[in-house]
């Protein structure tokens, strides 16, 4: 009867054990399913992050060559309104003589 027993004993846990990896297996499968899903999240995150990235840095071109414009025209307006000054004085100055 030990023998039996003991038999008995080692193929319910060689049983236990084969539902114990089946479980695994399955653990495993649907692990390596949510691995494949973020990834594919990650692809997807990371091409929106470079198309952001590109949008900024355009967004930064474009707005510091607007102030580059801007401090441009108003160089020039001053240039133009110091211009008009000495004319104005110029015409004073040819009055009062």
């Amino acid at each position: 009867m030990e023998q039996n027993e003991l038999l008995e004993r080692i193929a319910n846990k060689i049983a236990r054990l084969g539902e114990a990896k089946k479980a695994l297996e399955q653990t495993v499968n649907r692990l390596k399913e949510e691995n494949s899903a973020m990834h594919r999240i990650n692809k997807e995150l990371q091409v929106q992050v470079d198309e952001l990235v590109m949008k900024n840095t355009e967004l930064t071109n474009t707005r510091s060559q607007s102030v580059t414009s801007d401090e441009d025209f108003k160089g020039a307006t001053r240039q133009r309104i110091n211009e008009l000054v000495k004319e104005v004085e110029e015409c004073i100055t040819l009055l009062n003589k």
